[in-house]
């Protein structure tokens, strides 16, 4: 080798550490930016979440300032509320008072009028009397408890031995005389008998076909000789009579009814007697009539002749006959004497007050 490539050499092996210095270079400076997004994105979340936080504690902090006004307003309202029941109790307690001392004042008077004219009460009560007498005479069609009571009234007057009660008095005699004279109607023995001939029904026996007398045939044979052909005939029936009966019957006949129409036929007549008795109750003459009526007509047409149907047909004859309507008197000629008695003396008490 010579000299001059000997010393070529050298500069042959410098030349790699001067292509390596770049290389490194740049992997310094890749690193360095690697390094730098790092703390960007680092720096970015940070803010996000900063931001994010510092969003949700300003929407807390709105909630609670509305909440705290909310809160505000329900105590205002209640504050309201209490301010206006406690002025409205005030109002009623003072209502209360003046009331109690209005009834206090009027208790005081009723006192003083009670101890002045004590008759009234009294008079009240008799003209209580004869109203209830009307209610038990024109409701209830009890004259006995209507005259009672009229009379109890009458004592009452009696007791106030006050002369100018003498016309009410007069009036009560009257009404008194015209209850005792109305016809008295024994109306719950009336409905016992009709309830006693409706438990009858079930005991009927419908009644039975009815047959005409059948004619008998004369089977009798003559002596005479010259009758030989009439006993020919005689002797013929005789003999097939024992085989063969025919006979003839001569009458209208009715069918038997049918057991729906039997049991329509006894509740159609318990029906009537049901009828007739709460036509007692309400004074209708013309339907307890009608109603006996159609009930004795259908046990004679339908029903056998035994001692249930007789008995029936006795005890519908007896109440045929009775009379359930009365005239009571429309009203009471005391009654509106003793309310304008008891007003008048009223308006004088209430004058005086």
């Amino acid at each position: 080798m010579t000299a001059e490539q000997q010393q070529a050499v050298p500069p042959a092996a410098s030349s790699e550490p001067e292509q390596r210095a770049p290389e490194q270079k740049k992997s310094s400076s890749s690193g360095k930016i690697l390094a730098i997004i790092a703390i960007i994105i680092a720096i970015l979340l940070t803010a996000i979440l900063y931001w994010h936080g510092h969003n949700q504690a300003l929407a807390q902090a709105e909630q609670m300032s509305q909440l705290q006004a909310e809160v505000a307003q329900q105590q205002q309202r209640l504050q309201q509320a209490e301010a206006k029941q406690s002025s409205q109790l005030a109002a009623v307690i003072n209502n209360q008072s003046s009331t109690t001392e209005q009834l206090e004042g009027l208790s005081h008077k009723v006192l003083d009028l009670d101890s002045k004219r004590p008759n009234d009460w009294m008079l009240a009560e008799a003209e209580y009397l004869v109203r209830m007498a009307g209610r038990k005479l024109w409701l209830e069609q009890d004259a006995v408890s209507a005259a009672m009571m009229l009379a109890n009234a009458d004592e009452r007057l009696a007791a106030l031995n006050d002369p100018g009660l003498t016309p009410v008095r007069r009036a009560l005699a009257d009404d008194i005389a015209s209850i005792k004279s109305v016809q008295k109607v024994d109306r719950e023995g009336l409905v016992i008998k009709l309830n006693s001939i409706n438990d009858q029904v079930d005991k009927l026996t419908l009644a039975g076909v009815i047959m005409a007398r059948a004619e008998e045939p004369d089977f009798t044979l003559s002596e005479s000789v010259s009758d030989w052909k009439e006993n020919l005939k005689k002797s013929w029936a005789s003999f097939s009579d024992n085989f063969v009966t025919v006979r003839r019957r001569d009458g209208n006949v009715e069918a038997l009814l049918s057991p729906q129409q039997h049991w329509y036929l006894s509740e159609n007549l318990k029906g009537k007697l049901l009828q007739a008795q709460l036509a007692v109750y309400r004074e209708q003459q013309e339907i307890y009539d009608s109603s006996l009526a159609q009930a004795r007509q259908w046990l004679q047409d339908y029903f056998a002749d035994d001692s249930v149907r007789q008995f029936m047909l006795e005890q519908i004859e007896q109440l045929s006959g009775q009379q359930i309507k009365v005239d009571y008197p429309e009203q009471f000629s005391a009654q509106e004497r003793l309310q304008q008695l008891l007003d008048d003396r009223l308006q004088r008490l209430l004058t005086g007050l």
